[in-house]
């Protein structure tokens, strides 16, 4: 009993690993090979991935002294085995959610012997990651629904509802030094938060922003990299500034998209309502409502166009939306989302119209269906590769 629980504890450290994108190639392996040994421990692992689950486990310690819970914890399992210490590195953010403890806690309440229910069966759905959120002294913490309340070094205070978001305030306290903190989202995650200004921001998957947590001076500025939504609030006396690799935007009150990821050949924006100014090295473009700039980082070519913008923010609730749209661009946003790898194995099959809506909360193997059905491509997976030709 006491060997099984040994792994159990092993195996919750690899599954929250796996959660917060930080396993290693070989916890993997390992975490892959104990899913597929029998159909009970996949179920177990959906289980405990499952939403419900983890809610539960987060109410339950959002009510209650985590730092006694978790030593008390530590205790436990200290009594039920002396001959292996718990080690467990977390820092004093990270230790208020204690991801890997719900995870065991799960495991050790359940007899080795206890039968899975029926009804449990295989989740269809896609089970989000969490953002992470980096402090003015470079503390990180992963942001799972929670109650919770943080106050920044120049007193600004950050505060987490369970039902999702952010919200940072200011008082007559706050001290007028800039000081930044970093929202970054992983595969599988989208994220909305509200900054000081009253500014509403969505991220999507493996995007990032920096930004001062009180805006002081003329400006108000941020830098962000990937695909980002903003209703930013008005206020004409300071102008506000999105910094983006190799391009800035320049707004007054508005709501835009923004989509400029490291490995895409082009960065996009796309006005909603309002009005922006895109500076694109020297030169400065102004956009109307409806319209999308889009710039070639290869050719260093603008171009300027009228599209339904609703389908370039459609990402922020829960959908992808691809009309017209070249396979091979199509899977760099899937690949972004799932975190799969698409191979083409043909430049015709990479180079074919894809139009459709995928959901984010489907699984990767509904787009993959879709693709055998409406296509005349062949597809096979391989380890966490699909191959299409």
């Amino acid at each position: 009993m006491e060997h099984n629980k040994e792994i159990w504890f092993e195996i919750s450290d690899m599954i929250y690993n796996s959660l917060a994108g930080e396993i290693t190639e070989e916890e993997q392996l390992k975490l892959d090979e104990w899913k597929n040994a029998s159909d009970e421990n996949r179920d177990l692992y959906e289980r405990i991935c499952s939403d419900e689950v983890m809610q539960d486990k987060i109410r339950l310690y959002a009510n209650s002294n985590v730092q006694t819970a978790f030593d008390s914890f530590v205790r436990r399992r200290e009594k039920k085995d002396t001959r292996r210490r718990l080690i467990v590195r977390i820092s004093r953010y990270a230790a208020i959610i204690a991801l890997p403890l719900f995870i065991a806690l799960f495991y050790f309440q359940r007899e080795v012997t206890e039968e899975l229910p029926e009804q449990l069966g295989k989740m269809e759905e896609v089970k989000k990651n969490a953002p992470v959120l980096t402090l003015s002294n470079g503390e990180q913490m992963v942001l799972y629904n929670q109650d919770l309340t943080l106050n920044e070094e120049n007193g600004v205070q950050i505060t987490m509802k369970t039902e999702g978001g952010m919200q940072y305030s200011t008082s007559d306290s706050t001290k007028a030094e800039m000081v930044y903190n970093t929202l970054t989202t992983p595969s599988q995650c989208d994220f909305s938060f509200t900054l000081a200004d009253g500014t509403r921001v969505w991220l999507n998957a493996q995007s990032s922003l920096r930004y001062p947590v009180a805006f002081t001076g003329d400006e108000r500025v941020v830098y962000a990299e990937g695909e980002i939504y903003l209703e930013v609030a008005k206020d004409r006396e300071h102008p506000f500034f999105v910094v983006l690799n190799g391009m800035k935007v320049e707004v007054l009150g508005t709501s835009f998209n923004i989509n400029s990821y490291a490995d895409e050949e082009f960065a996009e924006v796309t006005l909603v309502e309002g009005r922006v100014a895109t500076y694109v090295g020297k030169e400065r473009y102004n956009l109307q409502p409806g319209r999308q700039l889009r710039w070639d980082k290869e050719n260093q070519d603008v171009n300027i166009k009228v599209v339904n913008v609703e389908d370039y923010i459609a990402w922020k609730d829960g959908q992808y939306v691809f009309k017209g749209r070249a396979l091979s661009e199509v899977a760099r946003v899937l690949q972004r989302w799932y975190e799969v790898e698409i191979v083409f194995e043909s430049e015709e099959s990479a180079k074919v119209i894809y139009t459709g809506v995928i959901y984010k909360e489907e699984s990767f193997d509904a787009f993959i269906q879709r693709l055998r059905e409406t296509s005349s491509l062949s597809c096979r997976i391989e380890g966490d590769k699909l191959y299409v030709k």
